[in-house]
């Protein structure tokens, strides 16, 4: 891997089942050192609140390049709990903070079982290029 990444894990309040779940991958380059903390610091503070997060199966936080690179790869039971997610006060209240701040590129993709190993790989695979088609740094 031509990079190294540091990646914690959270575990979502639902039981996943047996079938198909959505992934989504976040991976946000800042611009200036000097905003890194506090990008961290609302990561870690949605990290925080994850387990009462509606439709929320598991969650990764990792950064590289001087903490530059914040990636989160998220794990949900389904597309509309995402969408529910990202649409909530709390993501938008973000999202409108730092939308100058830094670039965003976002991945999503279904998995066909609750395997976060296998997720993690797959993120992996997008985040280095070896999947065909996505855009990385």
């Amino acid at each position: 891997m031509p990079f190294r990444l540091n990646a914690i894990w959270k575990s979502g309040s639902l039981d996943p089942g047996t079938g198909p779940v959505h992934v989504s991958m976040n991976d946000y380059l800042i611009h200036r050192l000097r905003d890194v903390p506090r990008v961290a610091r609302e990561g870690l503070r949605l990290r925080s609140r994850w387990r009462r997060t509606e439709g929320a199966l598991g969650l990764w936080f990792a950064s590289f390049k001087f903490g530059r690179r914040q990636v989160s790869v998220s794990i949900w039971r389904a597309p509309e709990d995402l969408r529910r997610f990202v649409r909530s006060p709390e993501p938008l209240r973000i999202m409108t903070g730092f939308r100058d701040a830094g670039a965003l590129y976002t991945n999503a993709w279904t998995a066909e079982r609750f395997d976060p190993e296998l997720i993690w790989q797959q993120a992996l695979d997008r985040l280095t290029g070896r999947v065909e088609g996505v855009a990385h740094h």
